[in-house]
């Protein structure tokens, strides 16, 4: 059997994976647009900082991965579509790679909005490993003294962070009324951008909208105005990060009977591609998973999840399905947290319908668990920690200390223990839909995190 993967990511190397613990002699070819082995892609602003170890990054054992999967890693192969019908996928270069079974697990790409000077050098995003060690080079080169963000979802507000540890001076610019708007009600949104403002020198600009990028080859500076004014300003920079989210790459299906996630009342795509508890597509012998597909949540509605977890779970399903053994997704929920050392936030599960809420402050700890019929339906969680000082083993503050003045002095004075204060609270009580009993609000009083970094393979900023 022929196996073709698209995409390079954790859902794709979960799907090799579990496909060789049930098949080792099927051919398996896997194509990515980018040069790198598979690597962590919500530790991008750890190669900003350099923090992160490679063993950490490329989680998966880097090339000698695929040596050990006898998986053909074809790199810099951009998919642009597929064929079902003649069970080809097709590169932007034309060639054409035929399959048995193909698993589409191409992800999301950033979403770029039509902004007038957004071709400027100078303006980026942080989505891919590219994109974050140009942005290390801009900043230890010392082009980089100002920036602005555009966007405070989990990606902006861990950049904002990030370059104000490196000496930068940071500004954040959201349309929307407070920071993490998808991830935090306003009134925990309220509270995380509150202390994040107060412990930092970061700038926040809520419900300002971005108007154009202003400058001479190189951007030099951001035109923003308040959302619903037409009076505007500008803001000096030397980069832009445009961090206005994700898209699943649903164009890989276009032209085909491949269903896509659709909204019927307003006949609009609402997510990736379709499929079901096997993480099958329309047609049974494509499959999708991860940030490309909108899987079954564990409440059984079709939901679209771009989050690292939920895309290694869909990941193995259908690596396994792929190879005969049939697995069920027991259903997935979106958790996520902001990897910040001044102030920690995580979510998880839904908030929308909830009927009741229980609010949980335990020193510097603030949590809302959100409930529907006396379960579990979701979480929110902001807090602060205390640490130490500056790790002088960091190779990032070796190579800048001394060439910014006022770096070192910030980094010491800051607060915050990194990854191991990051959490995702209350995930199997979701998973288990269980209801709100003695247990469960122990567990709530005494603020039951999992931390989601390894410390031990990172050199972090802080002792």
């Amino acid at each position: 059997m022929k196996v073709v993967i698209v995409g390079n990511g954790p859902s794709a190397l979960s799907a090799v994976e579990a496909f060789r613990s049930v098949d080792r002699e099927s051919e398996i070819t896997i194509l990515s647009d980018e040069k790198h082995p598979g690597y962590a892609p919500n530790c991008m602003e750890n190669v900003i900082r350099d923090d992160i170890h490679p063993r950490a990054l490329f989680f998966k054992g880097g090339d000698e991965f695929y040596e050990r999967m006898k998986a053909n890693f074809l790199r810099e192969k951009e998919v642009v579509r597929i064929d079902n019908k003649k069970k080809v996928v097709i590169t932007k270069g034309g060639e054409e790679f035929g399959y048995d079974r193909c698993l589409l697990a191409a992800g999301a790409y950033a979403f770029v909005p039509p902004i007038d000077g957004v071709d400027l050098k100078g303006v980026t995003t942080a989505k891919t490993l590219d994109d974050a060690l140009q942005i290390r080079e801009w900043i230890t080169s010392g082009k980089v003294r100002k920036a602005v963000i555009v966007g405070a979802g989990p990606i902006g507000i861990e950049d904002a962070e990030t370059l104000w540890h490196l000496g930068v001076e940071v500004s954040v610019v959201e349309i929307f009324d407070r920071v993490l708007p998808r991830m935090l009600d306003h009134e925990m949104g309220r509270v995380y951008g509150e202390i994040l403002q107060k412990e930092t020198g970061i700038r926040i600009y809520l419900e300002h909208q971005v108007v154009a990028f202003h400058g001479n080859d190189w951007v030099e500076a951001v035109e923003i105005k308040p959302r619903g004014s037409d009076r505007s300003f500008t803001i000096e920079t030397d980069m832009v990060i445009v961090s206005t989210g994700v898209r699943p790459r649903t164009y890989l299906v276009e032209g085909t009977d491949i269903k896509i996630h659709m909204d019927e009342n307003l006949g609009r795509p609402v997510g990736g591609i379709l499929v079901n508890e096997f993480q099958q597509t329309s047609d049974p012998d494509v499959f999708a998973s991860g940030d490309i597909a909108s899987g079954l949540d564990v409440w059984g509605n079709h939901r679209w999840i771009a989050l690292f977890p939920p895309a290694q779970q869909s990941g193995y399903i259908a690596g396994f399905n792929m190879a005969g053994k049939e697995v069920r997704n027991p259903g997935l929920v979106d958790y996520n947290a902001v990897k910040t050392r001044t102030v920690t936030a995580g979510s998880g599960g839904i908030f929308e319908d909830a009927e009741d809420t229980v609010v949980a402050e335990k020193g510097p700890y603030l949590v809302k668990v959100f409930l529907l019929e006396g379960k579990v339906r979701g979480y929110q969680f902001v807090g602060k920690k205390t640490a130490g000082g500056l790790n002088t083993k960091n190779p990032l503050i070796r190579s800048l200390n001394g060439k910014l003045k006022t770096w070192a002095d910030k980094v010491t004075l800051d607060r915050g223990l990194g990854l191991e204060t990051s959490g995702v609270l209350f995930h199997s009580f979701i998973k288990t839909q269980a209801h709100l009993n003695s247990l469960t609000k122990k567990a709530i009083e005494s603020l039951v995190i999992r931390a989601l970094g390894n410390p031990a393979q990172e050199i972090p900023l802080y002792l």
